[in-house]
């Protein structure tokens, strides 16, 4: 038998002061702290905090809490079994099947059941239905997976009928399977009933993380049905998780370029202003050094990260008064912008108030003088193209979102410099490439006052 599981920390505080010790500790641990938004905006910023102090235990276990899979993997360490469970499941998010099953090779033995549960789940990802039959008898399972087990058994075997009703029998002991539902959704998608597909996939949408395959599922379900608007939503939700991942990168692209199609010219062009405003790092405005401080300790960044707090969340934050959310506020509403403006899944509400105005590109990057042909070129270019070193891609990619090199001229170099990885080789390397173009960052003394 398992042993029973302890109470699950409940604030941030106490999770990185005594961490999960087994894989069901640290799944029962995650639905307590996201649990409440408050509290999970909180427990992303410890996480920062661990993973700036390379503190590679609790930056690998509240990372892979949080969703952040990629980041999980960077920093896992050791052979037990949660350093297993933190691999495989997080190869397995990330849709690297047979690197999952070969990291949890063994584990369906394990006398915990969530990594029994998740060794066998890489297993049926790779489709080897041999090992997994092989597997499912050994394995030491709670009664509501051995009954989800035995109803994929089924679909590996062709019985999709007989496997439909089976997901939901599970669903009627244990409304929360998240594997019940999602491959319930999968199956009646598979067999053209869309709208309970598409019921089914947004009851995950409540999950906290919300799976990244349930998301792209969803959204292609919705592009099916010309909501162009969710379809970006749900694609844009993965990739601010993952923002290298290549199916939603291509439907988002596709999506957004269908939008044209439905919206007229006014609203797509608020929306492209919005994206490309919600991209400016908060150092381009006057703020005071302790509105500045709290931003900085919260992970704010940009004004996206920004807009995307309650009033609430920011006030929770130690330090941070009504002074300093006034000042905020101000500073947003000299935009048209407010707080609270991301949606559940992701996307970003256009204010009524945003006029999509406002200075233009060549205003922006005043510091270069008279842009050229080549450099309006360059500027429209992907960063990929730049082919820069993994480190210094990672940073502009992945941690601030960035895809074309216009983008990156929107920081100085105190900026990038600020960022945990990004040093003084990785700003040379960077300002090198962008020299090629005729380009440069400015510094901290060309902004504008």
């Amino acid at each position: 038998m398992t042993e029973a599981v302890a109470t699950p920390p409940t604030s941030p505080a106490a999770f990185f002061a005594a961490p999960p010790a087994s894989p069901s500790a640290l799944l029962a641990a995650r639905h307590a702290v996201l649990g409440d938004p408050l509290n999970a905006d909180k427990f992303r910023a410890a996480v920062v905090e661990a993973r700036q102090a390379n503190n590679a235990s609790l930056a690998a276990l509240g990372s892979w809490v949080t969703g952040e899979y990629d980041k999980a993997l960077q920093f896992v360490q050791g052979d037990d079994e949660v350093a297993a469970f933190l691999r495989g499941s997080s190869l397995l998010e990330l849709g690297r099947a047979a690197e999952a099953a070969e990291a949890l090779q063994g584990n369906h033995t394990s006398g915990d059941e969530v990594l029994a549960a998740t060794a066998l789940e890489a297993l049926v990802a790779t489709r080897d239905e041999d090992s997994f039959q092989s597997a499912l008898a050994k394995a030491k399972l709670n009664s509501n997976d051995q009954l989800y087990f035995a109803a994929v058994g089924k679909e590996l075997e062709g019985d999709y009928r007989g496997a439909v009703e089976a997901y939901r029998a599970v669903l009627a002991e244990d409304e929360g399977h998240i594997g019940a539902r999602f491959r319930l959704a999968y199956r009646l998608d598979l067999m053209g009933e869309d709208e309970e597909a598409i019921a089914e996939y947004e009851v995950l949408l409540q999950a906290r993380p919300i799976p990244s395959a349930a998301l792209i599922n969803l959204g292609v379900l919705y592009e099916d049905r010309n909501d162009f608007e969710k379809a970006c939503g749900c694609f844009g939700a993965v990739l601010r998780r993952d923002p290298s991942n290549p199916r939603a990168r291509l439907y988002f692209k596709d999506a957004h370029e269908s939008l044209d199609m439905y919206y007229d010219e006014d609203l797509e062009r608020k929306e492209d202003k919005l994206m490309q405003i919600l991209r400016t790092p908060i150092s381009d405005f006057e703020l005071s050094v302790r509105a500045r401080n709290c931003l900085a300790n919260m992970d704010i960044r940009t004004l996206g990260d920004l807009v995307s707090r309650s009033e609430p969340e920011l006030l929770e934050f130690k330090n941070f008064g009504e002074t300093s959310l006034n000042e905020i506020k101000r500073v947003l509403s000299q935009k048209g912008l407010r707080l609270g403006l991301r949606r559940e899944d992701g996307s970003f509400i256009v204010p009524d108030e945003f006029e999509g105005g406002g200075e233009g590109a060549e205003l922006d990057l005043e510091w270069l003088g008279e842009i050229t042909d080549e450099q309006r070129e360059a500027l429209d270019l992907q960063i990929s193209s730049l082919s820069l070193s993994v480190r210094c891609h990672r940073a502009l990619v992945e941690r601030l979102n960035l895809q074309r090199v216009g983008d990156i001229l929107r920081y100085t170099e105190e900026d990038l410099l600020a960022m945990p990885n990004f040093g003084i080789t990785s700003l040379n390397e960077l300002q090198n490439k962008l020299e090629e173009f005729g380009l440069r960052l400015r510094k901290a003394k060309e902004l504008r006052q």
